[in-house]
């Protein structure tokens, strides 16, 4: 065989071998776009369900959340608590009170009007005039009841609603005695 020969074979099996890289090595698929969630992967509204947390059960805008507690007490009263919050942390209103309905199991309905809580028991760094922590006496309320609350937050300029569904006092009471 001549050195014209081999070389035309080395150049068959190059070419063979390129060709087949080619195949095999098409330009990869596009990757699916990434998405980013933060928190839960699903969008908040107030009408569509709740998070506890604790003895506590979160309502949230996605934003706001507002966290609702009770107190059961047969010497100091009934009682549930509001604590508002934003990334996390305290988020002080400019309300002074904040009104709120209670249905309780079939039907039927309860006026609550929350107040801010002593400032004992908010933020210290919580300047006058401001609230993060509400309580409202409730003295119907019952451990064993299960209850839907509503209420309507004023944030900045505009209301945000806020609604506990299948609030149960005695499985998120903070205090009990």
């Amino acid at each position: 065989m001549n050195d014209f020969a081999t070389a035309r074979r080395a150049m068959v099996a190059v070419v063979g071998v390129f060709a087949a890289l080619a195949v095999g090595c098409s330009a990869p698929a596009a990757a699916p776009p990434k998405t980013t969630t933060t928190g839960h992967a699903h969008t908040h509204n107030a009408s569509d369900h709740n998070h506890p947390r604790g003895k506590m059960l979160m309502a949230s805008d996605g934003k706001i959340a507002a966290l609702l507690t009770a107190h059961l007490s047969s010497k100091d009263g009934n009682e549930l608590d509001v604590f508002v919050e934003q990334k996390g942390e305290p988020h002080a209103l400019s309300a002074a009170t904040l009104t709120a309905e209670a249905v309780i199991g079939g039907g039927e309905r309860r006026s609550l009007t929350f107040a801010c809580a002593p400032a004992n028991e908010r933020p210290v760094a919580e300047p006058d005039g401001m609230c993060s922590h509400y309580v409202a006496t409730a003295p119907w309320m019952r451990s064993g009841d299960v209850l839907r609350v509503d209420a309507s937050l004023p944030v900045g300029d505009s209301r945000v609603a806020m609604v506990w569904r299948d609030f149960e006092p005695k499985k998120y009471a903070h205090h009990e005695d």
